[in-house]
């Protein structure tokens, strides 16, 4: 029987070559639970997100107030580049008290959801964190980076509760990244997921590493894939609880569909059969 899911993360509006998007991980996640048939309830800030994910089934929104955070954002092939035009910070109230029980999903972008959000959602079920929001840095100018220090600094706060914690490569230590997975998982007590674009991924859960090759083949505008494989593991591996390998390759097979640009990205069938062109081998 599916738990419940409870979803926090910002929405954004993203400038993109001369438009405004909706985006956010709120509404990319909250979108692609609503595709894979999961029920769950998003607390975001108002904007033009919650009020598209309001009209999806299975999606409540919840408004925590503090607006959207406004990037530009520069596509060049697989690789983006951020810009900061202004910040947000979500008004959470009671913190993850306020909606109990579940599996919990939380994702920002720049610093919106306070960390003591997370350590409290950990108190109350399953976590996965998404690893962005909590480790970007703004230069002057407002060009984004990721900081290896806020990583380290974020894990070691984290450091056995329990929380899954999934990002990009680049957004991990040096030491974290590929094989040093194991070793980091071990250190801080932390599961972890870390994604490379179309290279192989990295999983550790529960004391075991996995190494993933996603689909070969497709590509497309990239913003928002992370999302969805976040959204993906948490509705697999820990609402579902499906084992690991089994989980991180339909996360991997929706994230890879998603890059095809299609309304709708995919159906739970497009995932389940991606799903299988997806290997994971157990590394130990």
């Amino acid at each position: 029987m599916p738990g419940r899911i409870i979803v926090i993360a910002s929405s954004t509006r993203d400038l993109i070559g001369g438009s405004e998007r909706v985006g956010g991980p709120a509404f990319y996640i909250g979108t692609a639970l609503h595709l894979l048939g999961a029920e769950a309830v998003v607390v975001t800030g108002e904007g033009a997100a919650a009020a598209l994910l309001r009209g999806l089934h299975g999606i409540r929104v919840e408004v925590a107030g503090g607006g959207e955070t406004l990037f530009s954002i520069d596509v060049d092939g697989d690789s983006r580049t951020l810009r900061l035009i202004r910040a947000s910070r979500m008004e959470l109230g009671g913190g993850a008290g306020a909606w109990g029980p579940g599996t919990y999903i939380i994702s920002g972008t720049m610093g919106e959801i306070p960390v003591e959000v997370v350590e409290e959602a950990a108190d109350r079920g399953p976590v996965i964190l998404d690893l962005q929001g909590f480790v970007r840095e703004a230069a002057d100018g407002g060009e984004v980076a990721s900081s290896a220090d806020l990583a380290r600094g974020m894990m070691r706060r984290l450091a056995g509760l329990g929380v899954l914690v999934r990002g990009e490569r680049f957004e991990f230590p040096p030491e974290c990244r590929d094989e040093g997975i194991a070793e980091c998982s071990r250190r801080y007590g932390l599961d972890m997921a870390i994604t490379d674009a179309g290279n192989p991924f990295y999983l550790a859960v529960g004391g075991s590493i996995y190494r993933g090759h996603p689909i070969w083949g497709i590509h497309g505008e990239p913003i928002g894939v992370g999302d969805v494989f976040t959204a993906a593991l948490g509705h697999y591996l820990l609402s579902l609880g499906l084992p690991a390998e089994e989980a991180a390759a339909r996360a991997s097979a929706a994230a890879t569909l998603k890059l095809r640009g299609r309304q709708p990205w995919f159906t739970p069938a497009e995932v389940e059969g991606a799903a299988r062109r997806v290997r994971v081998e157990r590394l130990g």
